[in-house]
């Protein structure tokens, strides 16, 4: 066998190596290149000994030494996405695990919407949740009507059943109807050789039952050793619901009749998943809108039997891609740190004076001798090299780092400092959604609003992203708290539609729908009060004025008098009249006392 031939066992990703000489060589050759051209500019303008004497050559090969480090450091970084191995190590694996019958109700009923937003979508984000904690479990998908149809066997492999789970839709099957009975015989025929304490069954329905033979398959799983675990997917009151008509495009044409025309309710039935379990000795759950999480069950399938699924002697090669990345690392730590050798003060100015002589000896020679020192030109500005920047302390800004640091000043409530870091972080990756995302959420903690929504519709454009969901939802929360009822509702039904389980969503949802419908008919009242108004006015208009009658217009005259009175005396008439009778009656008891006090000058010892 040839080295290339063993390139395969040796590295896990040979082609990394390819790359990663093609980009040595590159570089090699730029280099070369490079100071070839700056040694013939340097010849061109002076001499190899007196380049050397003006300090305008470096001594020492300190341009070869930071060549070979960069080399180094490239190999080794190729070299380590190339993953060498070697050296081998051997372990015996084993499987363990048990059996596990999903059975989930494809009937025509689960299309029923008295949940949100159906009730085969929850049964079947049920099943999906429950998929993925059953990583050690074999599995089986049995899909069930009016006859039971296995769709996948049982089998190691739950990302298969997870594929035929997510393309599953209510009628499959070939006789329509609802059997109970037929998905419990259905799993009763999987588990055959199967050990009595390995054989899970997990029954996924709205509970109606149209067949009948309940009570002997439950006595089939029982003789059997079928624990059935029960999921009931559908309202909490048993009024029942038509039952929609689907065509083959998956559009509603409409409801299920029955021969009189009326429609067909279809009326689920709790206590009938709710005997299954306990007669087999199994669990009993419920799900509904935002909770369809079967932890519970999953508890249980895991305090069941366990057996050896699997067995195997595994041999595999040891990872070294550390030793070439440590001395990539270490190459770049010479090439950050190292220090070239620079030439002094005096060699500098003696440089820049050279320079200025040779670059303009025409002018100089014509011009008179002069005593002065030449004035030395302002060097071009140009960029600082990396040392240059560390040794300066100068930031080095990533939309990673900025975004850490939005991060934690808003924890600490410093919400204009994390504007500005998420700004950063926006502007240096305009591509990724996360930092406009960031940046609607710094800007709604600071109440401007329009900027947040305008930041929170540019992270959702991609409804792909890992941020889209949750800003329509932030979208949703500031529409909502502005009483933008009508527009909380469509952002909260895009982010149910991209993340149907979350349940804050779903909560905020319904909330909002309530909301809206009462302002609408808030609405309606003022308007139909307004209306009311106007045609009682108009009504008024119509009616002709009355004639007063003489007494009434000499209340009003004398009305009038009175206010006039009010407003020259600065009190009523009343009042005014009161205090007129007060004044005479004391004038009354004034004279009243001088007539007695001239009676009593006038008495005699003797007045009978």
């Amino acid at each position: 066998m040839t080295w290339i031939e063993e390139l395969p066992h040796i590295f896990v990703h040979p082609s990394y190596l390819a790359a990663g000489a093609a980009a040595v060589l590159l570089v090699l050759a730029g280099a070369m290149w490079s100071e070839s051209r700056r040694q013939e500019r340097r010849i061109q303008l002076v001499s190899e000994s007196l380049a050397a004497k003006s300090g305008l050559v470096a001594p020492g090969p300190s341009r070869w030494v930071f060549a070979v480090l960069a080399i180094l450091c490239g190999a080794g970084l190729f070299t380590a996405l190339a993953r060498p191995r070697w050296g081998a190590t051997t372990e015996n694996a084993k499987r363990q695990g048990t059996d596990i019958a999903i059975v989930l109700d494809t009937s025509a009923s689960m299309n029923a919407t008295d949940v949100t937003p159906s009730r085969f979508v929850l049964a079947r984000q049920a099943a999906l949740s429950l998929l993925g904690k059953l990583a050690d479990d074999r599995v089986a998908l049995i899909a069930c009507e009016g006859e039971a149809q296995t769709l996948v066997p049982l089998t190691l492999d739950t990302a298969a059943a997870g594929l035929f789970l997510e393309a599953l839709e209510p009628g499959v099957g070939t006789l329509p109807g609802t059997s109970v009975a037929a998905g419990l015989r259905t799993a009763a025929s999987l588990f055959a050789g199967a050990p009595p304490g390995s054989r899970q069954c997990v029954f996924i329905s709205d509970g109606e039952d149209l067949e009948g033979g309940v009570d002997d398959a439950i006595a089939l799983a029982k003789s059997e050793g079928i624990t059935v675990h029960t999921v009931y997917a559908g309202p909490t009151s048993a009024r029942g619901a038509p039952v929609p008509n689907i065509d083959v495009a998956g559009r509603q044409t409409g409801y299920k009749t029955d021969e009189s025309g009326k429609p067909i309710l279809s009326k689920p039935d709790p206590e009938l998943l709710r005997k299954v379990a306990a007669e087999t000795g199994g669990s009993f759950s419920i799900v509904s809108a935002g909770k369809t999480d079967l932890d519970g069950v999953a508890g249980e399938l895991d305090k069941a039997g366990r057996r050896p699924l699997a067995e195997a002697l595994l041999t595999s090669q040891i990872e070294r891609f550390q030793v070439p990345l440590a001395v990539a690392a270490l190459a770049l730590a010479f090439v950050l740190l190292g220090k070239p050798p620079l030439p002094s003060r005096r060699k500098k100015a003696a440089a820049a004076v050279l320079l200025t002589l040779l670059s303009a000896p025409t002018a100089l020679a014509q011009a008179p001798p002069s005593t002065a020192a030449p004035e030395v030109p302002a060097p071009a500005a140009v960029p600082p090299s990396l040392w240059e920047r560390l040794k300066a302390g100068m930031r080095l800004q990533t939309a990673r780092g900025e975004a850490k640091k939005g991060i934690t000043a808003l924890e600490s409530k410093k919400n204009e400092e994390a504007v500005q870091h998420f700004g950063l972080q926006k502007s240096l990756s305009p591509e990724d959604p996360r930092g406009a995302y960031n940046l609607g959420t710094a800007l709604a903690k600071q109440d401007r609003t329009d900027e947040a929504l305008a930041n929170f519709a540019e992270a959702r454009k991609d409804p792909k992203s890992a941020v889209a969901k949750d800003a329509l939802y932030n979208q949703g929360n500031i529409l909502l708290s502005k009483s933008k009822f009508d527009e909380a509702v469509r952002a909260y039904r895009e982010s149910l539609k991209a993340a149907p389980g979350a349940a804050d969503a779903a909560w905020n949802y319904e909330l909002a729908l309530k909301l809206a419908e009462m302002k609408r008919q808030q609405e309606q009242q003022q308007q139909q009060q307004q209306k009311n108004e106007n045609d009682k006015q108009k009504e008024d208009q119509k009616k002709p004025t009355p004639t007063p009658s003489p007494e009434e217009e000499k209340k009003k005259q004398k009305e009038k008098e009175d206010r006039e009175f009010e407003q020259k005396a600065n009190m009523s008439r009343d009042k005014a009249e009161q205090l007129l009778s007060a004044i005479a009656n004391a004038d009354r008891d004034e004279q009243k006392k001088q007539l007695a006090e001239r009676r009593k000058e006038r008495r005699v010892s003797r007045d009978w």
